[in-house]
């Protein structure tokens, strides 16, 4: 057995669904410490990630807002090029990929300092009900990936009956 199986680490970043209250003041404080629990067990699992900093970045960090006409997604790239972002949108959910790669090797014997991180992040967010995935667009600008996903604005039916046949 393998110690990521034990670990109850999300890997692929904490899921975002869409929320029509205000927003708890303590939520903050709850990323915070998720986001703490998720560090703790990535050291665990990448015991070597703490020296060979190209294994993983930061989450991707992200505001998402609903308007009722459109669903807002923002988030932050730091040091990602456009060319290296993909973003797709499957059953309801927003997958944002970016790889930093490396600009220049250092030979190993000339670090003095190696602070800078390289490598993917990944999130997924769960989109509210009845948006047009096939309408969303997308610009990136000074490391902020902004999309916008429109809505449709037919009503959605929240239950539908479904009727039973004899088979």
């Amino acid at each position: 057995m393998k110690i990521t199986d034990l670990v109850p680490w999300r890997g692929s970043g904490r899921d975002v669904t869409a929320r029509s209250a205000p927003i708890d003041p303590m939520s903050g404080l709850q990323t915070e410490v998720e986001r703490a629990f998720d560090n703790f067990w990535r050291a665990i699992s990448y015991p070597f990630a703490a020296i060979d900093r190209t294994s993983h970045l930061d989450d991707v960090r992200v505001d998402v807002g609903d308007n009722g006409k459109e669903v807002k997604v923002t988030a932050e790239l730091p040091g990602i090029s456009e060319a290296d972002i993909d973003v797709s949108i499957s059953n309801g959910l927003l997958t944002i990929r970016g790889e930093k790669k490396s600009e220049y090797e250092l030979e190993e014997n000339s670090v003095l300092v190696k602070e800078r991180t390289y490598g993917t992040v990944e999130r997924t967010i769960t989109l509210p009900d009845g948006i047009i995935a096939d309408a969303a667009t997308a610009t990136f600008r000074n490391g902020v990936l902004t999309l916008t996903i429109p809505k449709s604005t037919e009503p959605q039916a929240k239950a539908r009956r479904v009727s039973v046949q004899a088979g």
